[in-house]
């Protein structure tokens, strides 16, 4: 007897434990939810634009769940916090690539958070759409990434044409942040503003999260006598940078990328960052199809503008759930959609990926009367 009640024990253990492991293995085929994640900064010092993105995405998220979901399911938004660390984007990579009901992800924001973790989903099999810069992320070498941001390199091409030609620069001073963002804009606008025949009279670094005092390199800038400084960083940096310039007395135009494309630069930054001009790909002013319809609808959720983020947050998602809605809930197939999307209707413009990299246009932004409004002479 007790042998039988051994081997009876023992079948129901194996059953339990394959039972078990067969609800692990569910798919987004068979969940009774959609999944997509977000992997962004919520917290640190990059989690304004976490925050604005997550807006973004649910925003996008409750508009279809409102009329019914998709084919009867409602979407659900997994929020991880990479806390914009390259140590931590890793471990929050493996823990969404691995969860089998997450269909895609929205994310990273810091280019070395994207670049530290691209390789973990790649292997999953997970399409992500990021608007990360660096030209690296889409090098070919993870296919399921793609990007709905303008590459550090054609950004910085366009702002050091946009400098020699537009504003008339010819001696640039360079303050960047010494990360994969900030490095590979500082590379390449040098190279390109070089070529166009201007000069960099000085290249000063620092480091995002740590650096306060940015007197010793402002001091040996203003030795140099630039008629320009461009500040590839984020905004918490570059407020402080123009505030301790201009209370050091260096006046001098300031020219910035889409790390600062954001109304807290002028919370923070005050009169100092009036007249800085810096890169976007978004701006209400600037009508698309549905702009209007999208920064009323933002405006009205949460009280506050839509920026660059927000808008290009909220194109991601209805990008991946119109691929759900035509494709299906298959990971494979979403990234087929992806690879041969033409002119999707986005708020911030048409989207076509041509491989893996979007292709858009930039507007040049400025800070007037405390307001980001588009510059009146745009880059040819």
């Amino acid at each position: 007897m007790k042998k039988k009640y051994l081997v009876y024990f023992l079948l129901i253990s194996m059953l339990t434990t394959l039972m078990g492991c067969s609800s692990t293995a569910v798919s987004g085929k068979n969940a009774s939810e959609i999944v997509i994640a977000s992997a962004n900064p919520m917290t640190g010092d990059s989690a304004q634009f976490g925050d604005i993105k997550v807006k973004a995405m649910q925003l996008a998220i409750d508009e279809v769940n409102e009329k019914g979901g998709i084919n009867g399911k409602l979407i659900k938004l997994q929020v991880g916090d990479d806390t914009g660390n390259p140590k931590e984007a890793p471990n929050v990579a493996q823990k969404l690539a691995a969860d089998k009901n997450i269909l895609a992800i929205i994310g990273h924001w810091n280019s070395s958070c994207t670049l530290a973790a691209r390789g973990i989903y790649d292997s999953a099999g997970i399409p992500v759409i990021t608007d990360s810069v660096n030209k690296a992320i889409t090098d070919g070498t993870t296919p399921h990434v793609f990007r709905i941001s303008l590459t550090d390199t054609a950004q910085a091409h366009y702002l050091a044409k946009y400098a020699y030609g537009q504003m008339g620069k010819r001696k640039a001073a360079i303050l960047y942040t010494g990360n994969d963002f900030g490095t590979g804009l500082k590379n390449d606008f040098n190279a390109k503003f070089t070529e166009l025949g201007g000069q960099v009279v000085a290249v000063e670094t620092f480091f995002e999260g740590q650096s306060k005092d940015f007197s010793p390199q402002l001091t040996k800038i203003k030795a140099q006598n630039p008629d320009l400084l461009f500040i590839p960083a984020y905004y918490v940096e570059t407020a402080l940078i123009a505030q301790q310039a201009k209370a050091m007395g260096l006046e001098v135009q300031m020219l910035g990328t889409d790390g600062i494309s954001s109304e807290e630069l002028i919370k923070l930054g005050g009169q100092a960052v009036e007249g800085i001009r810096f890169a976007g790909f978004f701006h209400p002013d600037i009508e698309f199809l549905g702009t209007k319809e999208f920064v009323e609808a933002f405006k009205t959720k949460y009280n506050k503008e839509p920026d660059t983020y927000a808008a290009l947050a909220y194109d991601s998602a209805r990008l991946l759930l119109k691929a759900i809605a035509e494709k299906g809930t298959d990971r494979k197939q979403i990234k087929k959609y992806l690879e041969t999307v033409k002119d999707f209707p986005g708020v911030a413009g048409p989207v076509s990926f041509k491989n893996n990299d979007v292709e858009r246009g930039i507007i040049i932004l400025t800070v007037k009367g405390g307001k980001i409004v588009p510059v009146d002479i745009q880059a040819e």
